[in-house]
């Protein structure tokens, strides 16, 4: 069990030596996206919650890092990168404040859906880099390729980037996956290096 949630590291082309932390179950997102590599979401959700235990979260990534560090590995971030969305636990702002004390930078790969939401914003604003998903800028084609949650509204999360972006003083990125017939049209294209670009 203590390897679901710690592993690692890994060699990253961004992040360089990458430890990741699943901080959530597996397959729990609040997007379906159709290019996931690890097939249909199988709890589909929006809500925040707990999922583990926020001291085990630490005391496990800790451990992992001694165990790395004895070893004469070398860590460079510590990567919030779980197999569904990351932002959907609760405790992911005192997860991060709890890890900051090793000295080890703190990334976050979401796909953006909840930083429509204040209470994520401010979680994400204690990273030290953090990467959201833009795969579309009309409702259409995020449907097509993200086949988001019910409850989801692009022009909120899009809102929420904006806002995230202006005040957050780590790094910041962005990723796009691009689908053959599906969102890799000249004008959607145009349409999210606009708004990236804006």
């Amino acid at each position: 069990m203590d390897d679901e949630i710690a592993f690692g590291p890994v060699p990253s082309r961004r992040l360089g030596r990458s430890m990741g932390i699943n901080n959530i179950p597996p397959k729990t997102c609040t997007y379906s996206c159709i290019y996931c590599q690890l097939g249909r979401t199988l709890k589909m959700q929006v809500e925040r919650e707990k999922f583990y235990d926020t001291d085990r979260v630490i005391e496990e990534v800790k451990r992992k890092v001694r165990e790395v560090e004895h070893a004469g590995e070398h860590i460079d971030y510590l990567t919030f990168v779980p197999d569904g969305e990351p932002t959907l636990d609760i405790n992911l702002g005192k997860e991060i404040e709890g890890l900051e004390q090793l000295g080890i930078k703190i990334a976050v790969i979401t796909n953006a859906s909840l930083i429509w939401r204040e209470d994520v914003r401010n979680e994400l604003y204690k990273a030290d880099w953090v990467s959201l998903k833009v795969d579309a800028a009309s409702e259409s084609i995020w449907h097509r390729v993200d086949r988001p949650h019910g409850k989801l509204s692009l022009d909120d999360i899009l809102e929420g980037m904006q806002i995230f972006s202006r005040n957050f003083e780590g790094e910041l990125v962005t990723e796009t996956m691009l689908i053959d017939g599906v969102n890799d049209g000249y004008e959607e294209i145009e349409n999210i290096a606009s708004f990236v670009h804006g």
